[in-house]
């Protein structure tokens, strides 16, 4: 509208809106993505001219501009909102897991209590052939606590709800015991050798005990289960103000490609795949301990010839965050 005068363009009571706010020259380009008009963009003047084709081009392509700018907030918009509710939605999971994998894992202790106690004679004799069925019962429902344990070690990750109980003290020699026990079962019907190459005076580390361990059997087992022949080597020295713990096998090796994603949860390699009774969250719940105490966890590997993981804790963990427990125990959020 070149001329708010010019009735043959616009009526009576427009034109008086517009020049009771001093507007003389009007050009509007509405802005719109597809057939969707989202808005209008104007150009006024307080004085009569015409808008050159120029000027009409431009205001059209600043409305073009501007349409996708809107659509690109509202798609922002909505993207942060998606966001949240699956933040939200994982942390739900997350805490059911956590819940359900306690309520699972009460009466599953329940029953191998309960079968120890039968196998042991305790409620009345019983024979070669019973014992044999109570003890495949015990070994079926310790590898299924076992398997509820990582779920509900990575639901409590996941949560926010994993404690670490930091204490001082903490003999490795001594720790390693029960760990090297188990696996040397695992090994016990492979021709795989266990290999120890531990540095003496070590000295006395910080950090959770129990969690310390989990970290080394969960390494020393997937070792033990992915290495046919060979050996399995545990290599530990002390490297400045860290221990490093070095676990090698003789396996079948791990693609290059796959050395990040094997720390994901559930995420396995092709011949783990292949292999039963695992769920894939061992590597992912170490990962998450080892960063927890302030270390390192990574690995190299070449096929066909073995992997090497290699953990590197401080002798002290570092708990700065950590909230000081009654007898100097520290527990710390992971």
């Amino acid at each position: 509208i070149a001329d708010m005068d010019d009735r043959s363009v616009i009526d009576e009571p427009t034109a008086r809106y517009y020049t009771d706010r001093h507007v003389r020259a009007l050009l509007v380009s509405k802005f719109s993505l597809g057939d969707r008009v989202t808005g209008t963009i104007s150009f006024t003047l307080r004085q009569p001219r015409p808008f050159s084709l120029l000027e009409q081009h431009l205001l059209r392509g600043l409305g073009d501009l501007a349409a996708v700018a809107v659509q690109r907030s509202r798609l922002y918009d909505e993207q942060v909102r998606v966001a949240e509710q699956l933040r939200q939605l994982d942390n739900m999971k997350s805490q059911f897991l956590a819940s359900m994998s306690h309520e699972l894992r009460t009466p599953l202790n329940a029953i191998l209590n309960f079968t120890r106690f039968v196998g042991a004679g305790t409620l009345g004799p019983v024979n070669e052939r019973q014992v044999d069925a109570l003890q495949k019962v015990s070994d079926s429902s310790k590898h299924l606590l076992s398997l509820i344990n990582d779920v509900l070690d990575i639901a409590k990750i996941e949560a926010n709800m994993m404690t670490l109980f930091i204490e001082s003290g903490i003999d490795i020699y001594i720790e390693l015991e029960p760990v090297l026990a188990s696996v040397e079962v695992l090994l016990s019907d492979k021709p795989v050798r266990m290999i120890r190459q531990i540095e003496s005076g070590l000295p006395l580390i910080t950090g959770d005990r129990r969690r310390i361990r989990q970290i080394l059997l969960n390494l020393l087992s997937n070792a033990a289960k992915f290495t046919e022949s060979g050996s399995v080597t545990l290599r530990i020295a002390r490297k400045a103000d860290h221990i490093r713990f070095d676990i090698a096998d003789t396996g079948p090796g791990i693609p290059a490609h796959e050395f990040e994603s094997i720390f994901e949860a559930f995420r396995q390699t092709e011949t783990g795949i292949r292999k039963p009774g695992s769920t894939g969250l061992g590597l992912a719940i170490s990962r998450q301990l080892v960063d927890a105490h302030g270390g390192q966890l990574w690995l190299e590997s070449q096929l066909g010839v073995g992997t090497t993981f290699f953990v590197l804790l401080p002798i002290v963990a570092r708990v700065s965050s950590a909230i000081i427990e009654p007898g100097g125990i520290e527990s710390k959020h992971v």
